[in-house]
């Protein structure tokens, strides 16, 4: 557990649901504090070990996909007595707010490295479980870093990797419905790219499935994750 001297919360981030994300300091080093907060609907014990879960896996999966050579935050230090883990800040601009800015070139470029690495998280059984370009940060040099962590789950199914695939072609439809067709046909190439030749019939498996997805009806309502 981490002692107050160790903790300097300066700003709240954001604040969601299941979590609020605050900027700060941690051994002077410049950081983000994820506190998973407490739902006091729940029984006080139930709430506690469902919170402390969550952390664990959230922090397993940033520091595991890290040794994919995913960008994501470093994991400094995680507080299961307090659901709080410790992340490297990271500097930059989330996509959604700056795509409207990005010429053609640079869209088809972050798109299709997005892909790519969405594509080595599930080659390796992991599910995002909430790509947006809100969840997407582009730092000064360039570099994509994967964001949030929080619904991640482990799974190597043709249907939980299609959901993945939908629910974010839903967030560029409903948020950036302008630039939808050229950017995720440029994320699809990425996403296909990771993909041998002795793999492309599990690729066409999940493509294929996503139009089953749309087709049942599933997951329509997914701009309610933004």
């Amino acid at each position: 557990m981490m002692s107050n001297s160790e903790i300097i919360k300066e700003k709240l981030i954001h604040k969601g649901a299941e979590a609020s994300l605050y900027y700060g300091h941690w051994f002077n080093k410049e950081v983000f504090f994820k506190y998973r907060i407490p739902k006091k609907y729940r029984l006080e014990e139930l709430d506690k070990k469902i919170r402390t879960m969550r952390t664990i896996i959230e922090s397993r999966a940033l520091i595991t996909v890290k040794n994919f050579g995913l960008n994501v935050p470093q994991v400094y230090e995680i507080d299961t007595k307090n659901s709080i883990i410790v992340m490297k800040y990271i500097k930059g601009e989330k996509l959604k707010d700056i795509l409207n800015s990005l010429n053609d070139n640079k869209k088809q470029e972050y798109f299709k490295k997005i892909g790519r690495d969405i594509a080595l998280l599930h080659k390796n059984g992991h599910i995002h479980g909430d790509i947006t370009t809100s969840n997407i940060i582009i730092t000064q040099n360039e570099d994509i870093f994967l964001i949030d962590f929080g619904l991640h789950e482990y799974s190597d199914t043709i249907e939980d990797k299609s959901v993945d695939l939908h629910l974010f072609k839903r967030v560029l439809i409903s948020s950036h419905g302008k630039d939808y067709e050229f950017c995720f046909k440029a994320f699809l190439e990425g996403y296909k790219s990771e993909y041998d030749k002795e793999d492309l019939n599990v690729y066409n498996m999940i493509i294929k499935n996503i139009t089953a997805i749309e087709t049942r009806g599933r997951y329509v309502k997914s701009e309610e994750r933004l």
